[in-house]
């Protein structure tokens, strides 16, 4: 007797976990808001980002070239130079990494503009780095000052269970990069830390 063996399932089962969870990045997308999204290891957070990816480059078709609405990548383990998360987000674009980082840096904020990218979405973001996140900081900013502005919504997926907190180790880092604020005599000095939280506009 031959025993038949079932092929493997090789799609996308919209769950309600998935519903709630691609809702959460649709928001993000469409309000071009930022969002930490925590949930369980396995529950299918890699998953819903492929398929929201790719559904909406399809809704973006190709007339006019082609447009990547939603780019997504996974965070660089063990790198935490800003140029690893840079030189992911540039193959996701479908470009090489060859060259000096601070020229290629460059090029990237110019790449997003033209395929006309609305949300950046970041996988394992727990393996995020200080760096990685003020180099996140410095390019939405970037684009949402340039002409035509154009705001990057931004999603950091992380996994993790019950009371933890995501990113709570690099937030507590000591960081040097502090700027003093002039000001007039007896009074005492500012200080402006990129360590403060940026609460994201309309809030």
């Amino acid at each position: 007797m031959q025993v038949r063996t079932l092929p493997l399932f090789d799609g996308f089962i919209e769950t309600p976990f998935e519903i709630r969870f691609q809702g959460l990045l649709r928001r993000a997308w469409h309000m071009r808001s930022w969002h930490v999204i925590v949930a369980e290891p396995g529950s299918g957070k890699t998953m819903g980002i492929g398929d929201l990816r790719d559904e909406a480059a399809r809704q973006a078709g190709m007339v006019g070239g082609r447009r990547y609405p939603v780019l997504a990548v996974t965070a660089p383990k063990n790198d935490p130079r800003e140029a690893a998360l840079g030189n992911l987000l540039l193959l996701a674009l479908g470009v090489g990494s060859r060259g000096r980082w601070n020229e290629r840096k460059y090029l990237l904020y110019d790449l997003l503009g033209q395929y006309g990218v609305e949300c950046l979405i970041c996988d394992d973001a727990h393996d995020l780095s200080m760096p990685h996140l003020i180099f996140l900081k410095e390019l939405t900013d970037h684009l949402f000052l340039a002409y035509p502005a154009h705001p990057l919504g931004l999603c950091l997926v992380t996994a993790g269970r019950g009371a933890s907190i995501p990113l709570k180790d690099v937030f507590d880092q000591e960081d040097d990069h502090v700027d003093a604020v002039p000001t007039p005599p007896g009074l005492p000095s500012a200080l402006l830390s990129r360590r403060q939280p940026y609460r994201g506009r309309g809030t």
